[in-house]
């Protein structure tokens, strides 16, 4: 066999190996998914649908996370490895810029705080930096989301996102005639500044002022914004999730 015929031979047999291993790489990859179609957690598989459907193939899987980059600097994180409950998911983004509106549905996290370990290689999410925890339980909610993430992609003002009763509300027969009179809007809830996060941090030490722990950690409106709250140092505290979720709505 010549030389020329022997190269040929090496590229034709070099050409088939790649598009073999490209073949079994899309290969698992459709497997991957079809495990992701047998969660339990129905909101959890839709959000995986839904997001790669606006966001392109995932740009990370691990048994904890799914992530995507929905441009070089905003990272979409969905934690699979939790809730544990049927129906819910966690998605975790970069913080906004000062002024944007907070969706309702997010914890807020410092940027020193510890937070899931599988956020930190995404864009936008590395250790030193705020970012946001959705915690989603209705399709609506998600649909919402996906509309936050585009605004926030193409540096367009941010939409708010509210929270949806997860079962369907019944309608009300009211007597309009003994209504109260209709209270004033609670202001928007807005990103925190940086400087305000900082002041907050070293205030209180980097605990939860409940617990004490050091875990978990992210800011709390004392009085919350639905009822007239502000992002000034003094209404705001560190909370752990569980000390933050206990606390609710309440003052």
């Amino acid at each position: 066999m010549s030389v020329y015929s022997y190269s040929i031979v090496t590229q034709s047999f070099a050409s088939s190996r790649v598009a073999t291993s490209r073949s079994t790489k899309r290969i698992a990859t459709s497997q991957e998914y079809g495990m992701h179609e047998d969660l339990k957690n129905k909101l959890m598989s839709r959000a995986i649908e839904v997001l790669t459907e606006n966001f392109g193939a995932p740009s990370r899987e691990t048994v904890k996370v799914i992530a995507w980059n929905a441009r070089h600097d905003l990272g979409v994180v969905l934690q699979i490895d939790q809730p544990n409950r049927e129906q819910g998911a966690f998605i975790w983004l970069p913080y906004p810029p000062d002024g944007q509106p907070i969706p309702e549905i997010a914890l807020e996290y410092p940027g020193e705080a510890g937070r899931h370990s599988n956020t930190y290689p995404s864009p936008g999410l590395g250790r030193g930096f705020p970012a946001l925890k959705l915690l989603l339980r209705t399709e609506s909610e998600l649909n919402d989301t996906v509309s936050f993430i585009k605004a926030f992609r193409d540096a367009m003002p941010l939409p708010e996102v509210k929270a949806y009763p997860a079962e369907p509300q019944s309608p009300v027969a009211v007597d309009v005639a003994r209504m109260p009179p209709a209270k004033e809007q609670p202001q928007r809830r807005e990103a925190i500044p940086r400087a305000v996060q900082r002041e907050v941090w070293q205030r209180d030490g980097g605990r939860c002022v409940e617990c004490g722990t050091k875990e978990k950690l992210c800011f709390d409106h004392i009085v919350p914004f639905s009822r007239g709250g502000s992002n000034t140092i003094r209404n705001l505290q560190l909370l752990c999730e569980s000390c933050n979720s206990s606390k609710g709505n309440r003052i």
